[in-house]
């Protein structure tokens, strides 16, 4: 089902559907926000890996992201051209390269972070803490059954 043009979510009966038009409407909200601060999407997600451990590697940053290290590379040249990332030779082995935030990135974090928060609370309008809870366990069983679904399809 395409999501895309829709102005209205997909059938009640139809959850995997609903999640993409939901992450649609968040990934839309969010690129808005990010673009503001010169960021393309995604990558306030490395400012923020970046800021919260400084001088790590690009194949760490990948690994703890879940990215591959090209479009960890692509996103990190780009943000060290916008003046968001500095690149540095490790000091006992040169052939490592560490990545650390620059003062723009660090003034821009608490910002990023207000607006990630402001969607957050957004999402949640109008709901309970129960049905925050609720929702919250639905979705954890979500990922966990797609996330297992190979060990357990026969």
């Amino acid at each position: 089902m395409d999501c895309k043009n829709r102005k209205s979510p997909p059938p009640r009966e139809l959850i995997g559907p609903r999640v993409m038009f939901l992450s649609k409407l968040m990934r839309s909200n969010f690129n808005k926000v990010v673009a503001q601060h010169g960021l393309f999407s995604g990558q306030q997600d490395i400012v923020i890996e970046i800021i919260n451990n400084e001088g790590i590697t690009l194949n760490e940053l990948a690994k703890r992201l879940d990215i591959s290290c090209a479009t960890a590379s692509v996103s990190i040249k780009r943000m060290e051209k916008s003046g968001y990332i500095i690149k540095k030779a490790d000091k006992n082995d040169a052939r490592i390269i560490r990545l650390y935030p620059t003062e723009k990135a660090k003034e821009k974090n608490d910002s990023i972070r207000y607006h990630m928060d402001a969607l957050d609370e957004t999402i949640k309008k109008g709901m309970t803490d129960d049905e925050i809870g609720l929702l919250s366990d639905l979705l954890e069983k979500a990922i966990n059954n797609l996330s297992n679904r190979g060990e357990r399809d026969d």
